[in-house]
């Protein structure tokens, strides 16, 4: 993986003078994802795509409602997808009140439209919101945008989810509004279902994602736009900006990483082997690897840290200790050619046992088109795209 941190704002200051003539079309979406401790010092996490060796180029500066300036900064660029870079900025504020503190970003431009065309290369912007009553810490959204798988296989229908939870017990609502210089939904029937936050277009719309080709291919993978927001009950928020990668059977696909999901009580041993399954490697020792350790872990933090093994693909947790709440531990894998998706695991802590105190038996898992039983406890697993046999 080629990761590299960036502390200095100076840094990148004077390369982007050095790269002034770099064009300023790049921007392929992102997430500001707020949270707050009781005195009142916000961390903001942005999650950013941009085009290939661009990310270098470009800061989140956001402007943070009631707040100083920004006390600190780190910026980490994963440019180990081939198809785009990933920058990861963490950035602390002091808050001086109590209040729902608005966040915002803005920039230009957007990649050169191309593809469904449904944006235009013309100025974004990025909004989120946080609450704080003026004593306690409140982590309203924990989300994790490189988990949305973003490649839609024109061969069938797309599935995904949002994968965001709440570490403060908060409704969780979605919706798809339509954020600065994207005209449309990337087909007429794109969704976001408002309560789970699941992503799905059906098979007879994911034929209109059609390749971006300008630029003679630099923007690859950005070929419809997509946008929303996730909403908290206390009237906090995250918007989410982002673009969609049409593939067919003729280009090599991404990977598919299973999700998987259980629940029980505190001191549960929750187990899964997350499954990898791609349209030409395979796993393991044919091309699809995992990363070592986890993508993200979502929700409360663990009493026990959990344990993945990136050769087999096995994942435990003991959650003795560990507080009620929902968590989402995230794992990615890659295939030969450095294409990536992200496998949630999703556990929901419970205070009383299932009736009976009887436990469902493993179900089996969807695999290209087939079943596969699982030999770990995996109370649901959904997959990522619905992908038509060739």
């Amino acid at each position: 993986m080629n990761v590299r941190v960036i502390c200095s704002s100076l840094a990148l200051a004077l390369m982007l003078s050095v790269a002034s003539t770099a064009s300023a079309s790049h921007f392929r979406g992102a997430a500001m994802v707020p949270s707050v401790n009781s005195s009142g010092l916000l961390t903001v996490t942005t999650t950013a795509f941009w085009r290939k060796g661009q990310a270098i180029f470009d800061e989140f500066n956001p402007f943070v409602s009631g707040a100083s300036g920004i006390l600190s900064e780190v910026t980490v660029i994963d440019s180990s997808d081939s198809r785009y870079d990933i920058q990861v900025t963490t950035q602390t504020y002091q808050l001086t009140g109590a209040g729902v503190h608005s966040i915002t970003n803005t920039g230009c431009c957007r990649v050169a439209t191309g593809g469904r065309g449904n944006w235009s290369e013309g100025s974004w912007t990025m909004d989120s919101a946080i609450l704080w009553d003026g004593s306690s810490a409140n982590t309203p959204i924990d989300f994790n945008f490189a988990s949305v798988q973003s490649q839609v296989s024109r061969l069938g229908a797309y599935s995904d989810s949002l994968h965001a939870t709440s570490p403060a017990g908060l409704t969780l609502t979605y919706n798809q509004a339509l954020n600065l210089s994207i005209n449309s939904q990337p087909t007429p029937s794109f969704s976001v279902n408002t309560t789970s936050g699941a992503l799905s277009i059906p098979a007879g719309e994911t034929p209109l994602i059609t390749d971006n080709t300008t630029l003679s291919g630099q923007n690859v993978g950005a070929d419809a736009a997509f946008s929303g927001n996730i909403l908290a009950s206390d009237g906090s928020f995250v918007e989410f900006d982002w673009m969609f990668d049409g593939v067919d059977s003729a280009v090599n696909n991404a990977p598919d990483v299973g999700n998987g999901s259980d629940s029980g009580i505190v001191g549960t041993l929750f187990n899964f082997l997350f499954p990898i399954t791609d349209d030409t490697d395979t796993f393991p020792g044919g091309g699809l690897t995992f990363d070592l350790g986890f993508s993200a872990i979502l929700g409360p933090v663990p009493a026990i840290a959990p344990i993945f093994n990136a050769a087999t693909g096995a994942f435990s947790w003991d959650s003795a200790g560990s507080a009620l709440g929902t968590y989402i531990f995230q794992v990615r894998g890659r295939d030969s050619g450095n294409l990536t998706d992200v496998g949630s695991f999703t556990v929901d802590l419970i205070r009383v046992r299932p009736p009976n105190g009887v436990v469902p038996e493993p179900m089996s898992i969807l695999v290209h088109g087939g079943l596969a039983a699982s030999g770990f406890l995996a109370l649901a697993v959904s997959r990522r795209r619905a992908k038509a046999k060739p």
